[in-house]
């Protein structure tokens, strides 16, 4: 049974064994496989480049020669390869060494003894890094090479030992022990194989197999577990041993300062003397500006060359910067240095960046690197390590975070720019991925200067809408108080003003005081104003008329009339308040647009020395990249793993924000991950609390045109109707993404959406019309519909509507969202058209436009119509509007426009001034539809350029009673616009008789009706009956020869028979004289005049009358004709006028009537006429006449003897005195003195000597 057991347990070990064994086997084949797979793969298209130097660099040929130079030059043993950091001076060294295989080196680098944060080496430590840096150079020299090739050396070092040593090593001590037992204890020997022998019989009994095999395991498990035991006593055996060597390696001595190196020379040369190197390379010794290395390193070197054991030269070969050395000390230390020249540098690493993305591309990296951005970066990388290094880590960071999410969105400029800043500025960016640092830092400082600015923003605001509100009260003040002023002027003291009536338009007090009506907007024409008598107690209307013009001329006590008045104060408040409106929408515009801003545009606009803080500040590499938005705030997105479902910590102090209804969101925060955030919030919060305002989430919720309840929640928490919720809409539309998402959702949540945006004085004309724009695009037909009736419901002047209405491009902006569509809601919200250009509109939306009179009738709105029907501008349509209609025989606008032709006549026809081409029987065709309106039918008469041809076919087709029409006729007459023809004038006078109308038409046409072959005696003698122009009379008398002139001349004017008299139209008669010296007595004259020898023969047969006398007298008929009259007149019948022309006239006159004229002169002007008619006398009647003279005359009278006269020196008396000399009756006269006895003055006086009588 023991034997039974033993055995089952025997076997179970084995498997167990065995098992194991497989499994490791296994695990062996899979690493094989592995191995194979490792070195098998291509790895070359994976696009890294490796950070260490290379053996294969480039333009290094004058360093390879330099080298060979010096190290054949026995004199060299210090040779110097200086340049900065990144030159590429270890891979000239590597390229050397590969070249030159024969030459055994030590490259000794002591990067790696620097501690992490150890900038520099302090003041106090100096020593003892020196001695750590003599520590290190002294362990890679011996460890180097084999311990077995410096086997007398005094240190130790760890090293494997194989396991196959082992193993020989525990089977020859297994041997020695069993050879020393069978020399010394042969028994002991025996019985131990006997007692085995034993063991075996009992397990096995006579199986020889199993015997052989279980001595063998046996065998091979014993000699393993003393393999093992001796590795096991080996090792802590070489621990101790290496522990105590550790007391003495390498430290200062205690009596001694000196650097361990000078302690360990005779170990250094050792090494020397036991190996066959001839170089040491030793890099990286500079980062620790300590020079005295280098002093202590030169000693060395000197002292190996000096050594007679060894027989060979040793150089020492250094790679440091340029600048560790002062002045002429690098070329004490160094026997021969050559300069690096940088590989790369500041000004070509951009060539060299570009280079190796183009090899990154052609390896298959897809990503988008402008050159442009290269550029710019570029002057920032100096390294080539540094710039591989940023290669390599691009190709990390874009397939782990970037391609392998899927994460299209993410920029390869952004995240190019974070790997470089994460180069040059490792610990910054370390401090980044736990939301601290100086990114971080900047966008605080972003942050605290978009609130400070926002601060001034909203104060400036907040005084704006002030000077808005205060405008809004007071604005329209001045403009009543004028209204009121005219509405006093015009009533007076007749009562309380209602209403006036302008060209059948009633305007109430309330219309004439709002704010837009303008005074001027009444029109011209009659006036009728009603007011309630302030005489009665009863409300009966009292009324007066007044005409237009009297309205017009009512002045204001400065001068200026009240319709001007109102006019410059509506258009300077309207001015103003612009101004005060586009001031207000300016800042609130800054304030929106201050807000969005990215760090880029703040920076561009404000510099950083106001964006950003001064720490920010002295990081240029980063104030580049924010500057240029190489970094922006969704850095986060490219140095993190985006986990579902993860949150960052920001968005999840937006979350608590939430919940704990802070009340103080802001709008503008960060969030990253939207979708988590949203699903960590509840419906309820995202309809009611404004802390869930937010752009990022507007952004997830309205890029996605998926339903859900949270975005339907958010919609309706911006649907409400406060001020926060306006606002960011109007906010968020600005920076909408997809805003047809956007529009619909807000539309149908808010029925007052566009009422809100029409409404808000915030928002400029531009900005209404985006919106509205928009709201076209995105929105069903039926919706937008339900927008305007929700606004017009509101108020009207805010529907859209009115809108369209006012604005003159509107229709060529909306026609992109289709044409069909904009004609659907153009007609189901009955817009109107006023000033609407539609010059670049699609043709369809012009057809639906006019079609469906969806327009205002307008000058503007039908140069429109007949432009869009000829296909181009037509420049005379203004000339005749109506006619051109007409004539394109559209049925739909024709009647549109005859339905409401007072208003085509009174805001087109009319008002165009270059209208006035109408076609005659167009204008009949608007007076029948005005039906026959007195005022406007009279207008459109005066102001077209037509002639009516056939007044008797016109009344053929008048609906309206003669007297109706009458002023229209006359209007024609008036204007001179019917065609001058005696039938025309026949058919006046049938309905009218002969007016003064018809005869002002007859004196403007009378050439025409002369050249009338209708023209008859009839005719002229009516035309000359009537009040008619003496031109138009003369032109009739000219032109027109009566067969005879049987009437009466007392049945014409005098005018009349005046121009027949001038012409001799008639024979002389004594019967036309009788006419005419009894009905026409001034024309007296005339007559005689044009028939003097008719008369003349006739005039002893005459008997004049005295009045005749007079008339005849009083005429300018010359004094030859005068005078033979005066011959025919009685000097009884002699009248004053007849004297008159006796004393005045020069023609020569009978004695009888000089003699009668004597007598009935004045005296003072018988002195001129005695020396006219002197002839006509004798010389006693002469002397007679003087009795009859004025007294100084008198003396002239002849005496008995001579005596002289002193008569007044003048012409009449020098005349006198000449006749009466002539006449022998003064025997001379001349000139005399006279002196005053009183004064000293003296007159001019004429001496006569009058003769004696004989």
């Amino acid at each position: 049974m023991k034997k039974t057991k033993r055995r089952h347990v025997i076997v179970a070990n084995f498997i167990k064994a065995f098992r194991v064994f497989v499994y490791e086997v296994k695990n062996a084949i899979v690493r094989c496989a592995d191995k194979l797979q490792l070195n098998v793969n291509n790895t070359k298209d994976y696009g890294y480049v490796d950070l260490a130097p290379t053996d294969n660099a480039e333009n290094v040929s004058e360093y390879l020669r330099a080298l060979e130079w010096a190290l054949n030059d026995k004199n060299i043993t210090n040779i110097a390869l200086a340049g900065p950091y990144g030159a590429g001076k270890s891979s000239i060294i590597e390229t050397f060494l590969r070249i030159h295989p024969s030459i055994k080196y030590i490259n000794i680098s002591l990067a790696m003894f620097r501690k992490n944060d150890q900038d520099a080496i302090q003041q106090g430590d100096g020593d003892n890094f020196e001695k750590q840096l003599e520590e290190g150079i002294l362990k890679q020299l011996f460890y180097k090479v084999h311990y077995s090739k410096i086997p007398q050396s005094r240190y130790r070092k760890l090293h494997k030992v194989s396991l196959g040593i082992s193993l020989m090593h525990v089977i020859f001590t297994g041997a020695l022990i069993i050879g020393l037992m069978f020399f010394l204890a042969p028994g002991k020997l025996e019985e131990l194989k006997n007692a085995y022998s034993n063991m075996m019989s009992i397990l096995f009994g006579e199986r020889v197999l199993y015997y052989v095999l279980c001595t063998g395991v046996m065998g091979m498990v014993i000699i393993a577990i003393m393999t093992v035991l001796f590795r096991w006593i080996n090792t802590k055996w070489r621990s101790i041993e290496i522990n105590i060597a550790d007391k003495a390696v390498i430290k200062a001595d205690e009596k001694d300062e000196a650097l361990s190196l000078n302690k360990n020379m005779d170990e250094i040369l050792y090494f020397f003397e036991e190996t066959n190197y001839t170089l040491i390379v030793i890099e990286d010794l500079d980062r620790f500006d300590t020079p005295e290395v280098y002093t202590k390193l030169r000693e060395i070197n000197k002292i190996i060359n000096s050594y007679d054991a060894i027989q060979r030269k040793i150089v020492f070969i250094y790679a440091l910067k340029d600048d560790i050395f002062h002045s002429e000390d690098r070329t004490k230390l160094f026997d021969f240095i050559i300069p690096v020249v940088p590989y790369i540098d500041v000004t070509n690493s951009g060539e060299y960046l570009k280079r190796k993305l183009k090899i990154l591309k052609f390896k298959g990296l897809e990503f988008d690197i402008p050159n442009d951005y290269i550029t710019n970066v570029a002057p920032f990388i100096s390294d080539m390590r540094v710039l591989n290094n940023i290669c390599n880590e691009f190709i990390v960071f874009k397939k782990n975070i970037k391609d392998s999410q899927d994460l299209d969105k993410l920029q390869d400029v952004q995240m190019l720019s974070l790997i470089i800043f994460k180069n040059m500025y490792p610990r910054e960016f370390a401090k980044l991925q736990e939301s601290e640092g100086i990114i971080k830092e900047a966008y605080h400082d972003k942050s605290s200067f978009v609130k400070e600015m926002s601060g001034d923003l909203e104060k400036e605001i907040e005084i704006a809408m002030g000077e808005k509100e205060k405008s809004d009260g007071l604005g329209m003040l001045d403009v009543e108080d004028i209204k009121l002023a005219f509405i006093q002027k015009l009533v007076g003291d007749r009562g309380v003003f209602t209403k006036i009536q302008v060209n059948n338009t009633t305007y109430t007090k309330s219309e004439i005081l709002k704010d837009e009506f303008s005074l001027s907007q009444m029109g011209t024409g009659t006036a009728t104003f009603f007011y309630y008598p302030s005489n009665t107690s009863y409300y009966n209307n009292g009324q007066q008329n007044k005409n237009k013009d009297d309205i017009e001329k009512l002045r204001c006590s400065d001068g200026i009339t009240y319709f001007e008045k109102c006019d410059r104060a509506i258009a300077r408040d309207k001015k103003h308040r612009k101004q005060i409106v586009q001031n207000l929408l300016d800042k609130q515009k800054n304030l929106y647009m201050l807000r969005s801003k990215t760090m880029k545009a703040l920076i561009k606009e404000y510099g950083a020395d106001k964006v950003l803080g001064e720490n920010v500040r002295k990081n240029g590499l980063l104030v580049f990249m924010l500057r240029h938005g190489y970094i922006d705030d969704t850095y986060q997105m490219y140095i993190n793993y985006f986990l579902s479902g993860s949150v960052t910590a920001d968005e999840l102090n937006f979350i608590i924000n939430v919940r704990n209804y802070a009340g103080n969101s802001d709008w503008n925060y960060r969030i990253i991950h939207p979708r988590n955030v949203i699903d960590r919030l509840f419906d309820y919060e995202l309809e009611q609390q404004k802390d869930c305002l937010n752009f990022d989430l507007a952004d997830f919720f309205y890029n996605d045109n998926s339903e859900s309840k949270k975005k339907s929640a958010f919609t309706k928490q911006l649907a409400k109707n406060d001020a926060d919720s306006r606002r960011f809409i109007k906010e968020y539309y600005v920076r909408a993404k997809n805003k047809a998402e956007y529009i619909r959702n807000i539309a149908q949540q808010k029925m007052l959406f566009w009422y809100d945006i029409c409404s808000d004085d915030g928002l400029g004309y531009q900005d209404k019309v985006s919106y509205l724009k928009d709201i076209f695009m995105y929105l069903t037909v039926e919706d937008i519909v339900l927008q305007d009736t929700a606004a017009n419901d509101e108020h009207p002047q805010y529907s859209i509507c009115t809108f369209i209405a006012e604005s003159d491009k509107i229709i060529e902006q909306l026609q992109d969202s289709g044409v069909e569509k904009v004609v659907a809601v153009l007609t189901q919200i009955k817009v109107k058209l006023r000033n609407v250009d539609l010059e670049t509109v699609n043709d369809i939306i012009i057809k639906g436009i006019f079609n469906n009179e969806l327009f205002e009738i307008s000058l503007v709105m039908l140069q429109n119509y007949i432009n869009f029907k000829f296909g181009k501008s037509i420049a005379d349509f203004q000339t005749n509007i109506y006619t051109y209609i007409l004539k394109q025989k559209d049925c739909l606008v024709t009647d549109y426009l005859e339905r409401n032709i007072y208003e085509f006549v009174t805001e087109v026809i009319l008002p165009t001034e270059a209208n006035t081409k109408e076609d005659i029987d167009t204008v009949f065709r608007c007076i029948k539809l005005l039906e026959y309106d007195q005022n406007l039918s009279i207008q459109l008469i005066q102001k077209m350029d037509i002639v009516m041809e056939d007044l008797k076919e016109w009344y053929r087709t008048l609906d309206a009673r003669n007297e109706e029409v009458k002023p229209l006729v006359d209007t024609f007459l008036a204007e001179n616009k019917m065609l001058a023809t005696i039938e025309n004038l026949d058919t006046y006078k049938e309905k009218y008789k002969f007016t003064d109308e018809l005869c002002d038409f007859v004196d403007a046409n009378i050439d025409e009706l002369i050249s009338d072959e209708n023209l008859d005696d009839v005719h002229v003698k009516e035309i000359l009956k009537k009040d008619i122009q003496n031109e138009t009379i003369e032109k009739i008398l000219q032109n027109y020869e009566m067969e005879s002139l049987g009437d009466n001349l007392n049945n014409y004017n005098q005018n009349v028979v005046q121009k027949m008299i001038d012409q001799r139209y008639f024979k002389y008669t004594r019967s036309r004289y009788n006419e005419i010296q009894s009905s026409f007595d001034r024309l007296l004259p005339l007559f005689i005049k044009r028939y003097w020898k008719e008369f003349e023969q006739d005039i002893s047969n005459i008997n004049f009358e005295l009045t005749t006398i007079n008339v005849l007298f009083k005429s300018n008929l010359d004094d030859e004709k005068k005078a033979v009259i005066l011959n025919g007149v009685n000097v009884s019948q002699m009248t004053r006028e007849v004297f008159d022309f006796v004393r005045d006239t020069h023609v020569s006159i009978l004695k009888k009537y000089v003699q009668e004229t004597w007598d009935k002169l004045e005296v003072k002007d018988r002195p001129a006429f005695m020396i006219k008619y002197f002839s006509v006398f004798s010389i006693s009647e002469i002397e007679n006449m003087f009795a009859k003279m004025p007294k100084e005359y008198q003396t002239l009278k002849q005496m008995d003897k001579r005596h002289e006269v002193l008569l007044e020196k003048n012409a009449i008396n020098e005349a006198l005195c000449q006749k009466l000399k002539d006449a022998n009756y003064i025997s001379s006269y001349g000139p005399k003195i006279e002196k005053n006895a009183i004064s000293t003055s003296h007159k001019d006086k004429l001496l006569a000597r009058v003769r004696a009588k004989r």
